[in-house]
């Protein structure tokens, strides 16, 4: 929870880290996002 908060904090918000339920957890790529939205 301290490290989402921390990358949410230096990149204005946005948020990297997601919880894949069974899986674990996935960092997903910035440019990634901003191509979708």
């Amino acid at each position: 929870c301290k490290l989402r908060k921390k990358l949410a904090s230096a990149t204005d918000g946005n948020h990297y880290i997601e919880t894949v339920w069974g899986r674990g957890y996935v960092l997903r790529d910035p440019a990634e996002q901003k191509s979708v939205a």
